[in-house]
This record gives structure tokens, C-alpha cells and sequence, in this order.
């Protein structure tokens, strides 16, 4: 069978599909899990690391995590969901050795610091990441990230309720951060 053959199959294959086919033993299937994945998980985790590198590092090892635990994986979320929170998970777990918090600098999404609007920007990430991380997690995945809240539920592991309180007083102390109020 010729590759892009294969290739063109694998892309028709569901993801729990292919995690039936890296459980009976077929290696290849997980290759295009991570091609399907990495580029949205490194979007993900780079809302929340400083550097690419990190971010790359971060999803390399959720990757090799899933693939070690895999066998564990129940299918009760999407692999998606599941690697997502591996990788969230990962990635905060560096975040809280980095001191003072930090936004994430090397995201393709930052205005071309020649635009008005990139100081904007700039504040409204430098005050995301003071942020603390019970708030700033639903703040990112709303807002950067585009998820709904039962998705963000789904990730973190949280009521949907908890999410929704989170995330207002997460825009909250954002708002009051941005326009100078004192958050005591």
C-alpha cells in the first residue's frame, strides 16, 4: 500500500479509532495522532509557557505521557480532550517554577508591535497572567483558546458552574487590573 494511500486513510480514521488501533499494537497510528494534534496543543500551552521552546518541550511530553498511559485512556472525553489536559496540566506545572508570572511572548497571535493596539495587547496579556491560575485558566480557554464552557469543563475537570464564576471573576479583576482599581 502506498503511503499517501495510508496517509489519506489515517486522516479518514476517528481518533478513538486509532487509539483501538495503538492499543492491538500499531505504533503508526499514534504518529498521526500527534500530527492531528500538535499544532492546536501547541497553541494551547503557549497561551501559558514564556517560550516556543518550552511549549514544544510541553508537548512532547504530554505526548509521551498519553502514549504511556494510553492503555488507561476509557474514552469517556475525546483523545483530544484528554491529551489537551495532559498538556494543560504539564504546562502549568512550568509556569509555577517561572517567578514572577509571565505571559507567553512568542505567540503569532501578538499585534505587530508597529500597530497602535500592540501596547493594548501587550497589557491585556501582562494582566491575563498576573492573573491567579484558577481564574486565568477559563479566561485563556474562552477567550484565546475559543472553547465553550462545557468544553473547558470537560478539560479541566470542573462543574460548568465553577467555570462560569471563574471566569467572571476572572473579567473581573482583568477589568479592574486594566483601569487601574485597587484589587483588594
Amino acid at each position: 500500500m502506498s503511503s499517501s494511500k495510508t496517509d489519506s486513510q489515517a486522516c479518514n480514521t476517528s481518533d478513538l479509532d486509532l487509539v483501538r488501533q495503538i492499543k492491538a499494537g500499531d505504533q503508526e497510528a499514534f504518529r498521526v495522532l500527534v500530527q492531528r494534534h500538535q499544532a492546536r496543543l501547541l497553541g494551547l500551552v503557549g497561551r501559558f509557557v514564556v517560550t516556543r521552546e518550552d511549549a514544544e518541550d510541553v508537548v512532547q511530553e504530554a505526548f509521551i505521557a498519553a502514549h504511556r498511559q494510553l492503555r488507561r485512556f476509557r474514552g469517556d472525553s475525546s483523545f483530544g480532550t484528554w491529551v489537551s489536559r495532559i498538556a494543560l496540566y504539564k504546562a502549568l506545572k512550568v509556569v509555577r517554577h517561572q517567578k514572577p508570572p509571565t505571559a507567553a511572548h512568542y505567540s503569532s497571535d501578538l499585534a505587530i508591535a508597529d500597530e497602535p493596539a500592540a501596547t493594548d495587547v501587550r497589557e491585556v496579556r501582562e494582566a491575563v497572567a498576573r492573573l491567579p491560575e484558577k481564574l486565568r485558566l477559563p479566561v485563556v480557554l474562552r477567550f484565546y483558546e475559543g472553547l465553550s464552557g462545557s468544553e473547558i469543563a470537560a478539560l479541566l475537570g470542573w462543574q460548568q458552574s465553577t467555570v462560569w464564576t471563574r471566569l467572571y471573576r476572572g473579567l473581573d479583576r482583568l477589568r479592574r487590573d486594566l483601569q487601574g482599581d485597587d484589587l483588594t
